[in-house]
């Protein structure tokens, strides 16, 4: 294989192993909790609503959007600093355009934390 071919191929192959890493091991984290909620009902015949819910109830912050949108900013930025390290004049828009998906994502979030409603927490 040449590199026009090799290059492309490794990188879309790394990105779908990360999706598919970060998918299995969110499901191996759920079957943890359903099992250990399984073996709380075994062994004492019921179990506390209040309970499986504080075990099944996914525990993000009140700033967990603000945090999401600043990476995901930083990120951006990080993909348009290095678009103009770059001394093709064509890299700084092909990295400018990349950088927009993430950077976008992250305003949406900081966007979030703003203007969206939170429900009060436990």
């Amino acid at each position: 294989m040449t590199e026009d071919v090799l290059i492309p191929l490794v990188v879309f192959t790394a990105i779908a192993a990360i999706s598919i890493a970060a998918f299995f091991y969110s499901y191996k984290k759920r079957l943890v909790v359903y099992d250990a909620i399984k073996v709380a009902i075994e062994k004492t015949g019921t179990a506390d609503p209040k309970l499986v819910e504080a075990i099944i109830r996914d525990n993000v912050g009140p700033n967990a959007d603000l945090r999401k949108g600043i990476i995901l900013i930083a990120t951006a930025t990080a993909f348009g600093v290095f678009g103009f390290a770059i001394p093709d004049e064509e890299a700084v828009r092909i990295m400018l355009g990349l950088a927009a998906f993430p950077g976008l994502i992250g305003f949406a979030y900081v966007g979030f934390h703003f203007f969206a409603p939170r429900e009060a927490t436990i």
